[in-house]
């Protein structure tokens, strides 16, 4: 689940910190990508064996990480994104 991109380090640091008394950080994952052509931290939260699963886990999310609007990724399209940011 996807539920926040930013391309302030202290932005996410910030709310990386708020995050603790809401979520397991040990499932909650940051990579560098580019988005339109600007350097952006997007953050991950949890891994999941099926579409469903995920699709639970979404609905289950508190308000606060819900308010972004999270989206569903796959592995397949979070790889082409860091290999899309590897290459530039």
């Amino acid at each position: 689940i996807q539920f926040m991109g930013t391309g302030s380090e202290q932005q996410l640091e910030r709310e990386l910190n708020a995050m603790p008394q809401i979520v397991d950080m040990n499932r909650v994952f940051v990579y560098r990508t580019m988005v339109r052509q600007v350097p952006t931290l997007t953050v991950l939260y949890g891994s999941f064996a099926s579409n469903a699963e995920a699709q639970a886990a979404l609905g289950k999310l508190p308000p606060m990480l819900k308010a972004n609007r999270p989206i569903l990724r796959t592995v397949q399209g979070i790889r082409a994104e860091i290999r899309q940011y590897q290459s530039n």
